[in-house]
């Protein structure tokens, strides 16, 4: 995934095409799904697993925004082409 923002005007995700290669995908129609699922899973890691009953609202966008990645070309975040940065559940996972 090269860029993810659900925000802004200019967004970018390459999609693995089941023939092989990429393909580059625009908008927030493909972008805020995957935000969505990973904003779900943090919720079950912290709710449903019992590692952080209050991951909802304010925390989760917190540890999102925290662990987002910079792109390559973005020196100030958040901006209008990639908001926060690049998606990573990874790093969003606080400890």
């Amino acid at each position: 995934m090269e860029a993810l923002a659900n925000r802004g005007k200019y967004k970018v995700i390459d999609r693995l095409e089941s023939g092989g290669g990429y393909e580059a995908y625009t908008g927030t129609s493909f972008s805020a799904p995957l935000v969505t699922g990973a904003a779900a899973l943090m919720m079950e890691w912290g709710i449903v697993r019992g590692n952080d009953p209050y991951m909802y609202g304010e925390k989760l966008k917190a540890h999102l925004r925290r662990g987002a990645r910079s792109v390559r070309g973005e020196t100030r975040y958040p901006n209008e082409r990639t908001g926060y940065g690049a998606l990573c559940l990874e790093d969003s996972l606080p400890g």
